[in-house]
């Protein structure tokens, strides 16, 4: 259909099975990961990392049937552009070791990592990255006179997150006796269920207030969602949320907020716990509104329960 498929190999048993298979069975072109030996600062920065192969188990590899790709993924959220680049220029080195023994090999895949200005916060520019990357890369074979790789990114992340908004309603509030904020403001969602990342992560949001945006008084809040489990929140890792009082709203209005760049694992990771339904699905584009999937009823969330 179009589409040019390279597996990537990332551990032995992978290995053995793509480089055995026999004449008339081969699944062409071949990647392999390795386990960049660099520390970055990032959502991920573990001091084990199970995935890919040492740089000494690769080259020590000799000539991969095939081969035609180099991968490697260190993080999530790098904090710091330069460990993008510094990344860089420890698999280039293996990248061009490798290429004199698998002249076929004509392309890098740096993986993920390019972080997303989740709280608002000036991270890096995108163009600055991409002009240091190609600068780097260029420089760097140059000096041993090979042909400049192509370059695979997994920005996905990056480029996902600012698609989507979630917004939630505020169906009462409580009192905090003590603490940062004042009030817990009580949505009409859930944090575990629709924003996984809150409690797996502890991500930090952007939260705006969608309505009553004139309000005179601003008040400091957590979030809690409708479930009955004690980690479905958001306080803004301990502090609290600056949004407006809702003692001006009419009767029967209600204070709505918005949560910036949720268009990231999201959705997928989203689950009934508490058997809450999923939300409505609204797109907007170019003006337009359309309903892609309309909220669950309580009857169609039984029913994928089997009642």
């Amino acid at each position: 259909r179009g589409l040019h498929i390279v597996p990537i190999i990332e551990d032995e048993d992978e290995l053995v099975y793509f480089t055995n298979l026999k004449s008339g069975k081969s699944i062409g072109d071949v990647g392999i990961r390795i386990d960049v030996d660099v520390k970055v600062k990032s959502h991920w920065d573990k001091k084990f990392n199970r995935f890919g192969f040492s740089a000494e188990e690769v080259l020590n590899m000799g000539k991969i049937k095939n081969l035609k790709m180099l991968h490697y993924h260190i993080s999530s959220q790098v904090v710091q552009s330069k460990d993008l680049v510094l990344l860089l220029k420890a698999a280039i080195k293996i990248f061009i070791k490798l290429k004199k023994v698998n002249p076929a090999l004509d392309a890098i895949d740096i993986g993920g990592g390019f972080a997303v200005p989740y709280e608002k916060k000036k991270l890096y520019p995108i163009d600055g990255v991409i002009k240091n990357i190609i600068k780097t890369l260029n420089e760097t074979v140059a000096k041993e006179s090979i042909e400049p790789p192509d370059i695979i990114v997994e920005w996905g992340r990056y480029l996902v997150a600012p698609a989507q908004i979630t917004i939630f309603k505020v169906l009462h509030q409580k009192t905090i006796a003590s603490g940062p904020a004042k009030k817990w403001y009580i949505i009409d969602g859930s944090f575990i269920n629709d924003l996984s990342d809150t409690w797996a992560l502890h991500q930090k949001w952007h939260v705006v207030p969608v309505n009553n945006m004139n309000a005179k008084k601003l008040i400091r809040v957590w979030l809690a969602g409708s479930t009955c489990d004690s980690d479905d929140k958001y306080t803004a890792g301990g502090h609290y949320i600056l949004l407006p009082s809702t003692e001006n709203l009419e009767t029967g209005q209600y204070q709505y907020l918005a949560v910036f760049d949720t268009g990231a694992y999201q959705d997928a990771l989203s689950s009934h716990h508490c058997l809450l339904s999923s939300p409505a699905k609204i797109i907007a584009q170019n003006g337009i509104l359309a309903l892609a999937r309309r909220r669950e009823t309580p009857d169609e969330v039984g029913k994928q329960f089997g009642w």
